[in-house]
């Protein structure tokens, strides 16, 4: 590794640190719903990993994200990051978006143009989507936040070039019916591997 690109990683981890930092003082100052600060934390994630992935070499960046989703957990697990755990549902989806990430990325391997989409999707869609649901108030999934999944993830493929416009259809519509039906959060892993693959496939 050389010199930079270990700068590069180590400037990268510390802004992942301030980041979630700042999200973690705003939901304890301020009182903010953590169903909320939860949404903008994965969104922060997301756009955080795709800087990393532009900017890190391959196996640094593997490294990188695995690294920090033992730290992430680790963190979970001594109640300091309540911004993301401190909802009142049954939810896992804090803890395999990691693998979700790690998933999508060897998924793309045989073209990575579909690795930036995929994380796009499963930040933007999959969290505007739950944010519906919060404002709604509704407790669980509904058909209205699964299009607003729909249309987001639309918005992403075709915004990205990634697909055309009826395979686009296609697969933000099976995307929509892969996240509505994956329990307990399992859709931060479910849906940037559906993505990777069926934008791979098309």
């Amino acid at each position: 590794m050389t010199p930079e690109t270990l700068l590069l990683a180590v400037g990268f981890s510390l802004l992942f640190g301030v980041v979630f930092g700042a999200i973690e003082f705003i939901k304890r100052k301020f009182g903010v719903s953590p169903e909320i600060m939860r949404r903008v934390a994965h969104i922060a994630s997301g756009f955080l990993l795709i800087l990393d992935y532009l900017y890190l070499p391959q196996v640094v960046f593997v490294v990188l994200v695995a690294s920090g989703g033992v730290t992430f957990y680790v963190l979970s697990r001594l109640k300091l990051l309540t911004s993301v755990n401190d909802v009142s549902r049954r939810t896992v989806g804090q803890y395999v978006l990691t693998f979700g990430y790690l998933a999508a990325y060897f998924c793309s391997l045989p073209d990575l143009s579909v690795f930036i989409p995929s994380v796009l999707i499963v930040t933007l869609a999959d969290s505007l989507a739950g944010l519906t649901g919060t404002l709604t108030k509704s407790p669980n999934k509904t058909w209205f936040g699964s299009a607003v999944f729909f249309l987001v993830a639309l918005a992403m493929i075709l915004g990205t070039g990634a697909a055309a416009v009826l395979p686009a259809l296609a697969i933000a519509a099976t995307l929509a019916v892969i996240e509505r039906y994956s329990p307990l959060g399992l859709d931060n892993l479910t849906v940037p591997v559906a993505s990777a693959l069926l934008l791979l496939a098309f």
